[in-house]
């Protein structure tokens, strides 16, 4: 693989868990800390949520190995799962399989079992891990549970990990009492641009390298920008693109390289933030400043435009945003879109194709300076909120903005002339889920 490629001693970004990678920010070093507390002082519940690939189960796993022998612990991960089915899962996991469906068997064995484990002075932990998969009668059956106390002391903590969802359907009014019963309910969210970068160069540390050797500059943000800081992302986009520099013979992970390896995945930008949008109705994107769009052919500047509602369509119709009146180009050939503060180009299924930066693309980000060729014609995308140098960076060095703006462009163009296609915009560019 790439690890002698690039000098290292393991894979540092597999997605395996191995505790020796273990890097802990703030948030999560606060979360161990707290359940510890918790947990160390018989809670009811603890509850856990964040996005997919957040490292709750990392903050699990931590607190697991720091607890005593003292303590008894069942792990559950399948939980789509009734409350019947929840009840002989927690039995199966506790050493004791019982697949009856007598619901009053399966009670009184776990109680049993609990009040047993307390003799012997020891403390049973349910952790029930995707936790917003549970029904309401099977939350509802584990807070009853947490209600089975000895005379003197506690005998049962059970903490709650899951996705955003869960707390969603642990607000419902249904649920008001198990809320009650939780000292502890903590959101884990995603990295920071700065704990993006620290947490690569932790895991290269580990593996023998560095970042600043196999990265280059600025390649890290956008990284950070591309997976919205969440461990798991970062983990498969780093160790694609490290791959795929293994495989073409490269030394560094460029900007180029990020944007194939993204192409490669097949990640779907914000899949879920779009979908949310669409069931709001809500209206278009609307940038505070927007984006400029400059329009070459044969690299003489011929008009330039700025996109502040998106999405925003390019096309040979004057019905699009943009009307570019080239033959080669489609009635409705490309669109723009802004999905939160990131910009994306997708070709609508045209006839001739789009180019970005001279390599032929169906979807993908786009920075400032890069170059958008449809048919004959260039536009450089400049996103107006960059500064001058960041602005300029991938601007191609053939084309001359101080030249004077063509004349003769004509903006009629028989519609029925050149393809027929409609060029609808089958695809959604939205999150990458991984």
């Amino acid at each position: 693989m790439y690890t002698q490629h690039f000098g290292l001693s393991c894979r540092p970004f597999d997605l395996a868990p191995d505790p020796h990678f273990l890097y802990l920010t703030q948030q999560h070093s606060r979360a161990v800390a707290n359940m510890t507390f918790a947990l160390t002082n018989r809670d009811n519940f603890v509850i856990i949520t964040g996005e997919i690939g957040i490292g709750k189960t990392t903050v699990i796993n931590t607190v697991i190995e720091s607890l005593g022998p003292e303590f008894v612990i069942a792990k559950l991960s399948h939980t789509t799962l009734s409350d019947i089915e929840l009840l002989q899962s927690l039995l199966s996991a506790f050493g004791i399989p019982i697949y009856k469906n007598k619901k009053v068997l399966l009670l009184d064995t776990l109680r049993s079992y609990f009040l047993e484990q307390h003799d012997k002075g020891k403390h049973v932990v349910i952790i029930v891990d995707e936790a917003q998969n549970l029904n309401m009668e099977a939350l509802e059956e584990l807070r009853l549970l947490s209600c089975i106390d000895s005379s003197d002391r506690k005998i049962l903590s059970i903490v709650l990990a899951g996705q955003p969802a869960l707390d969603d359907l642990l607000d419902s009014p249904r649920l008001a009492q198990l809320r009650q019963r939780a000292r502890l309910r903590q959101r884990l969210d995603a990295l920071s641009e700065t704990e993006t970068l620290d947490y690569v160069q932790h895991r290269l540390q580990v593996a023998n390298g560095d970042s600043t050797e196999i990265f280059e500059p600025n390649v890290l943000k956008e990284v950070h920008r591309l997976t919205f800081g969440i461990p798991r992302l970062v983990n498969t986009l780093c160790d694609t693109a490290l791959t795929s520099c293994f495989v073409d013979n490269q030394t560094q992970v460029t900007l180029e390289v990020i944007d194939s390896v993204v192409q490669e995945l097949r990640w779907q930008w914000l899949e879920e933030h779009r979908e949310q949008e669409k069931a709001a109705e809500r209206p278009q994107t609307v940038t505070d400043d927007g984006v400029l769009l400059m329009v070459y052919r044969s690299g003489q500047f011929v008009e330039q435009t700025q996109a502040k509602h998106f999405p925003f369509v390019i096309g040979r119709s004057n019905a699009n945003d943009l009307a570019i009146i080239d033959k080669e180009v489609s009635r409705r050939h490309a669109l723009i879109d802004c999905i939160g503060g990131i910009y994306v180009i997708e070709d609508l299924n045209s006839k001739n194709g789009m180019l970005i930066n001279s390599k032929k693309r169906s979807r993908t980000l786009l920075r400032s300076g890069d170059t958008i060729t449809l048919g004959q014609v260039d536009i450089v995308f400049h996103q107006q909120n960059l500064s001058s140098d960041e602005d300029a960076r991938r601007v191609d060095p053939d084309f001359d903005p101080q030249a004077t703006m063509a004349s003769g462009v004509s903006q009629s163009q028989d519609e029925n002339d050149g393809d027929d296609d409609t060029g609808q915009h089958q695809a959604s560019i939205t999150k990458i889920t991984g």
